[in-house]
């Protein structure tokens, strides 16, 4: 038998639910584990890089150089001097105040979402945790969802912690964290669903999305390819068909792959192709919940780079250009594929 949450107990293959009227207070009691463990390690980043050698820190910071974001809330943190061969550390103190700040923002934000989620989504849905499997819902757009989802809350809260004075490095981790403390904290509510139940792959897809912009900050290549969402409200909702939220409008929503071409063309093929024209692919369906007539529709078109057009480089224009960036929300050209065939069309 072993405990893994203050409110699980595990015994061999059985799950066992108690203590249920205690659940917000235990829920709060895992987010702040987890959140605790994402500071320990970001502040043994921190001493890491603080207490190396002078030549081991040359080498550490020309790394970070080559793996920091261009066009993101993460770069910055290295200058090189006018000979351009060596690198100097900005130095960083975190602002307690500012920490403080975020901390109870950041608790006052989550506790105001899990209550209005409690009323409009589980508003006398409150039944045994379960668990349910549904990789097939919505064909699967749900799912590409949550990994948007993931990785938008991943990069709104990042920008939070290096206002602070956090490293880049503890920046992303944190933000990462607190993505995935929130979207488990949905999870576990929807496991006390009656009508819906805890989903392994949403959680996967939470946990994939809330670590790709980790997996880019550490790999050059994927910073070249970027997830993007854009939304057009379907019939069902122009109609009054169906009610509920945007988020739930799945026949409305598109996700998109955005390519960023210019990075892989040589020298002589970049002054011919502007650097914020990217390549995009995309997935979105139509009537998912009538099986007999659903079908998916599949995109290549064009797509624009918004940390190339919009203007700015201070930290906070870096971070909301980053934003904006998560968004298709133009009409441009593009290719959709069905089973009607290939139509020429001007989408958002």
């Amino acid at each position: 038998m072993r405990k893994i949450f203050p409110y699980i107990t595990i015994k061999l293959t059985e799950i066992k639910i108690f203590n249920l009227s205690s659940i917000h207070k235990n829920l709060l009691i895992n987010i702040t584990f987890i959140v605790a463990v994402s500071l320990l390690l970001a502040s043994k980043v921190i001493s890491q890089e603080s207490t190396v050698s002078n030549t081991g820190s040359i080498i550490k910071l020309k790394l970070k150089d080559k793996f920091s974001l261009t066009d993101s809330v993460f770069n910055n943190t290295v200058t090189k001097n006018n000979s351009g061969s060596q690198f100097k550390k900005q130095d960083r103190k975190v602002n307690y105040l500012k920490f403080g700040v975020i901390t109870g923002v950041t608790a006052g934000a989550f506790w105001w979402l899990h209550n209005y989620q409690k009323n409009a989504w589980w508003s006398g849905q409150r039944g045994e945790f379960h668990f349910q499997d549904d990789w097939d819902y919505a064909m699967s757009a749900d799912k590409t969802g949550h990994f948007f989802d993931g990785a938008l809350i991943q990069a709104i809260y990042r920008g939070a912690p290096e206002w602070a004075g956090f490293s880049p490095t503890a920046s992303v981790w944190l933000g990462a964290a607190f993505s995935i403390a929130y979207m488990t904290d949905v999870e576990i509510e929807d496991g006390f669903a009656k009508d819906w139940g805890f989903s392994p792959g949403d959680q996967i897809c939470n946990v994939a999305g809330a670590l790709y912009p980790v997996a880019q900050y550490y790999w050059k290549p994927l910073r070249s390819f970027n997830f993007k969402w854009s939304y057009y409200p379907s019939e069902e909702i122009t109609s009054g068909k169906k009610n509920g939220a945007f988020l739930d409008d799945y026949n409305g929503q598109t996700m998109w792959l955005s390519v960023n071409v210019h990075d892989f063309l040589g020298k002589k093929a970049k002054n011919f192709w502007p650097d914020y024209l990217n390549i995009v692919t995309g997935y979105g369906v139509n009537h998912y919940t009538q099986y007999d007539i659903r079908y998916a529709d599949y995109y290549v078109g064009l797509d624009l780079n918004w940390e190339k057009i919009i203007p700015g480089n201070s930290k906070f224009m870096l971070w909301f250009k980053n934003i904006i960036n998560h968004f298709r929300f133009l009409p441009l050209p593009a290719l959709r594929f069905n089973k009607e065939g290939v139509q020429y069309i001007v989408n958002w």
